[in-house]
């Protein structure tokens, strides 16, 4: 990336969403990362590079508790998910 924060937002269709940073404290235009991403996640965080690969990761929660990974690709986007992690309901969110 670009070494700027960016925001990620799920909206109400269930789509997910990343916002750039801009570097002066606002945000640019949406792009959408994932159409239909998914009802049952209620906790989405980008984690940086947790695969140790040089692209940024994203780490997600459903309601069952079970917690997944999507790996960057380097672009902008995001792989396929895979379950790292399961009983993590009891917890109020990731961050």
């Amino acid at each position: 990336g670009d070494g700027i924060g960016d925001l990620l937002a799920q909206d109400t269709a269930n789509n997910l969403y990343r916002y750039y940073g801009t570097g002066n404290g606002t945000f640019g235009a949406r792009t959408k990362v994932f159409s239909n991403w998914g009802g049952s996640y209620n906790t989405v965080v980008g984690v940086g590079d947790i695969t140790g690969d040089g692209r940024a990761d994203l780490v997600s929660r459903d309601t069952g508790g079970n917690v997944w990974r999507n790996n960057g690709d380097g672009k902008g986007s995001f792989g396929a998910r895979t379950k790292i992690a399961s009983g993590w309901q009891g917890y109020k969110g990731l961050y």
